[in-house]
C-alpha cells in the first residue's frame, strides 16, 4: 500500500533492484549463531585460511603507531612499499614491474573497481567467466558497465575458450575482459598459451584485459607461472590471501604504462589514500624471515588439497582433479541434491560442517556444485570428512 510517507521518500538508484543474494553470507550468519550457541562448526566456506598475520607484520604496525604513521599518505601508496612489491614482482617473475606502475588500494576490491573505473564508459561490455567471483559483476556495474558472462564448463576447466571470446568480439564491441589465475571459485589457473591468444585478441579489438592474480602466490604445480607476460594490460594484487592480511583491507593495481597518470588522478579523487597503517605494517611481508613462513603456509595449503580432495571424490562429489592453487575445490554434488543451497543449509544445521552454495559464482550450471574452501588444518578437514560422511548415510 502506498503511503503519504513512503511517497516522500526520494528512490534508491535502479542498480541496487538487481543486485542478488550473496548467499554464502546467509550461511555465514547463520554459522555465527550456531558458534556464539556453543555449537562446534567446521568452516570451510569463507576463503580465509585460518593462518596467522606474519609476526613481523604486526609488530610492524606497532611501530608505525609507536611513531604516528597514521596521516595521510600519497594516494599512489608509500613509495617504500611500491619499490618493495616492484622488486617482489620483478623477481618472482623474471621481468621488470616499474613501481611507477603500482597504485596501493584498498584491497583487491578497490583495485578492481579502480580498474573498471578507469576503462569503461557507460554501458560498455565486460566479458568475464561463468563461475567466477559474484562481486565482480558489482565492480563493473558500480563503474557504469555491463557485464557478460562467457558460460564454461568442467571440459576446459571453466576457462573461457578462444572461439568464445572472438565471438563475443564478433557479436558487439566489448571493452574489458576480466580473467582470474587461479580462478575463484574453481582453483584453476589459464594456460600461458590461452592468455597469450587472448592478449593478441583484445589487442586487435581495443580491449581492456585485466587479470585478478591474487591467489597467483598460492599455486601448487610447477608448470604453473603468472601471467605477467607484458606492460599493457592490468593485473589485481592483494595482500589478503597469500598474505594472510583480509582484514587490513590492503591490495595493488599495476597499470599500463599510458593509464598510470589519469588513473592516479581518479584515485586521488575516490580513495585519497589506503590505510597508513596497513602500508607500514606490508612493509615487513617482504622481509625473509615472513616469506619463508609463507612459503611453509603454501606447502600446508598443498598438503590439505593432497589429502581433501581426493577423499571428498570418495564420498561421491564430483571433483574432477586437483585444484592448481588458492584453496578452494568446486565439486558437483548432483548424486546428493539439486538444490546446493539447501544442502548446505541442511549440511550446516545436521553435520555442523559451514559450505558455501556454488550458484553465487554461476547462473549458467547446474545449481548442484558447491565450494569448498581447505582452509582449516587437516585434522578439522578429516572431521569434516566424518561429519559428511555420516550425513550423506543419514540421508541418502
Amino acid at each position: 500500500m502506498v503511503t503519504e510517507k513512503n511517497l516522500s521518500r526520494p528512490p534508491l538508484a535502479a542498480r541496487l533492484k538487481s543486485i542478488p543474494p550473496f548467499r554464502v553470507m546467509d550461511i555465514v550468519e547463520k554459522a555465527n549463531r550456531m558458534e556464539l550457541s556453543g555449537n562446534d562448526v567446521i568452516r570451510l566456506e569463507v576463503g580465509e585460511p585460518n593462518f596467522a598475520t606474519p609476526e613481523l607484520v604486526t609488530l610492524a604496525a606497532k611501530e608505525a603507531l609507536d611513531l604516528s604513521y597514521t596521516r595521510y599518505t600519497d594516494s599512489r601508496g608509500i613509495r617504500p612499499l611500491r619499490e618493495a612489491i616492484s622488486c617482489f614482482l620483478s623477481h618472482r617473475h623474471r621481468c621488470e614491474i616499474k613501481p611507477e606502475r603500482i597504485q596501493i588500494t584498498q584491497g583487491s576490491s578497490a583495485a578492481l573497481f579502480l580498474a573498471f573505473s578507469a576503462c569503461l564508459e557507460s554501458n560498455d561490455i565486460v566479458l568475464m567467466s561463468d563461475p567466477g567471483y559474484p562481486c565482480n559483476s558489482r565492480f563493473v556495474e558500480a563503474a557504469g558497465g555491463i557485464v557478460k558472462r562467457l558460460n564454461t564448463d568442467i571440459r576446459n576447466r571453466f576457462h573461457p575458450t578462444q572461439r568464445q571470446v572472438s565471438e563475443a568480439f564478433e557479436e558487439q564491441f566489448n571493452k574489458a575482459l576480466l580473467l582470474g589465475h587461479p580462478a575463484n571459485p574453481t582453483g584453476y589457473c589459464l594456460p600461458k598459451e590461452l592468455l597469450k591468444i587472448l592478449i593478441n585478441d583484445c589487442k586487435a579489438k581495443q580491449s581492456h584485459l585485466i587479470i585478478d592474480e591474487i591467489y597467483s602466490d598460492l599455486v601448487f604445480e610447477d608448470y604453473v607461472s603468472s601471467l605477467f607476460l607484458g606492460c599493457d594490460h592490468w593485473v589485481i594484487g592483494s595482500f589478503s590471501k597469500n598474505f594472510n592480511m583480509s582484514g587490513w583491507r590492503l591490495g595493488w593495481l599495476i597499470m599500463p604504462d599510458w593509464a598510470v597518470e589519469k588513473t592516479n588522478r581518479l584515485a586521488q579523487h575516490l580513495f585519497i589514500c589506503p590505510s597508513s597503517i596497513a602500508q607500514y605494517a606490508a612493509l615487513a611481508c617482504f622481509e625473509s624471515k615472513t616469506l619463508h613462513s609463507l612459503e611453509l603456509n603454501r606447502l600446508e595449503l598443498k598438503k590439505r588439497r593432497d589429502f581433501f580432495v581426493p577423499a571428498l571424490s570418495e564420498l561421491g562429489f564430483e571433483t574432477h582433479g586437483l585444484p592448481d592453487g588458492a584453496f578452494y575445490v568446486f565439486a558437483d554434488a548432483s548424486k546428493f541434491t539439486n538444490d546446493s543451497k539447501l544442502f548446505c543449509e541442511k549440511v550446516l544445521s545436521e553435520a555442523k560442517v559451514s559450505l558455501t552454495p556454488g550458484i553465487d559464482f554461476s547462473n549458467s550450471l547446474s545449481p548442484t556444485w558447491i565450494r569448498f574452501a581447505f582452509t582449516q588444518p587437516i585434522f578439522r578437514l578429516n572431521e569434516a570428512l566424518i561429519r559428511l560422511r555420516k550425513f550423506l548415510n543419514a540421508n541418502l
